[in-house]
């Protein structure tokens, strides 16, 4: 089946709640009132233009290169961040744009690796209510999106910022949390090649933010098309949710007869994929028209597909 199956997002919530179901559709229906109440559709409408420039500009989180399982390493040197030269709510909405960033692009992976860098941090980075609100995001709206968060520390700081963060995790959270001492710790998990320069790796690649151009969203403006993309993406909606009907029918037909059935439910499910595949598709060509272009789109690191392609 495709990566980017609507179960997927499902699943994350799933494996956050230990596969809880009811704990799970809590966390589903808490996130989408969320989503709602910080309206989010309007601030990937807006896109980096309605985030924190500064923030973006000075590079503090970025898509380099990959770990040893294939996903995306994500980077964050932590000493660049400043929050307190920043209004709270404007760097809160950077934060929540990077998630929304990130998620997008890599969708087709399932999940991405953290690397934070601790090195030359102080606490002045690392403020209690950012802290908070980073662990939020990481432990409800996007939960279990990421595979590992490593942590090189090489600062006795580093315990007082653990002490603040610590008592708030969840058992999922705390399960991917890799702390490295050195570089050569940090190896067991991404090749050398991969890690950056700067840390002692051979990574050279490097995002620097480039601000959007001019046309760059221009389809946001065409009604037309925007209308035409909806209508199909709700005909995929419809068709998926009839195949699901039937696959599960299916599924439930095969526990009570034989197993002469199975090969109906076989067919159900790839019937369900496929769907799965064409509702992706027509997500993608709708956010043409409801999303703002990010950097990775901008710098073309993404393709057609919306997966983003990494050297």
């Amino acid at each position: 089946s495709s990566k980017a199956h609507p179960d997927i997002w499902l699943h994350r919530y799933l494996r956050a709640a230990s596969w809880d179901v009811e704990r799970a559709f809590a966390s589903v229906k808490s996130v989408v009132e969320w989503r709602a109440a910080e309206a989010l559709d309007v601030l990937n409408y807006e896109g980096e233009v309605g985030s924190g420039h500064d923030e973006l500009r000075l590079g503090l989180s970025r898509l380099i290169g990959k770990d040893r399982l294939g996903f995306p390493l994500m980077y964050v040197k932590v000493r660049r961040i400043m929050p307190r030269l920043s209004e709270g709510f404007v760097f809160k909405r950077y934060l929540i744009t990077i998630f929304e960033a990130t998620q997008t692009v890599t969708r087709s992976y399932g999940r991405s690796t953290m690397l934070y860098d601790f090195t030359g941090f102080s606490m002045d980075n690392t403020p209690f209510q950012m802290v908070h609100f980073m662990v939020f995001l990481g432990m409800k709206p996007y939960a279990d999106t990421s595979s590992v968060l490593i942590l090189l520390v090489d600062n006795w700081l580093f315990t007082n910022f653990w002490s603040l963060i610590r008592p708030f995790l969840d058992v999922n959270l705390s399960s991917r949390i890799i702390f490295a001492k050195n570089v050569d710790e940090v190896k067991r998990f991404i090749d050398e090649d991969q890690i950056p320069v700067e840390l002692g790796g051979r990574n050279t690649f490097s995002v620097e933010f480039v601000p959007p151009r001019e046309g760059e969203n221009a389809l946001m403006f065409d009604m037309d098309g925007r209308r035409d993309a909806e209508k199909k993406w709700r005909q995929r909606v419809a068709a998926f949710e009839e195949a699901t009907k039937e696959w599960c029918g299916q599924l439930a037909a095969s526990k009570m007869s034989s197993n002469s059935s199975l090969g109906l439910t076989d067919a159900a499910a790839l019937k369900r994929d496929a769907a799965a595949k064409e509702l992706a598709d027509s997500e993608v060509n709708l956010s043409k028209y409801v999303r703002a272009r990010n950097i990775y789109e901008r710098l073309g690191m993404v393709d057609e597909e919306g997966s983003l392609k990494l050297p």
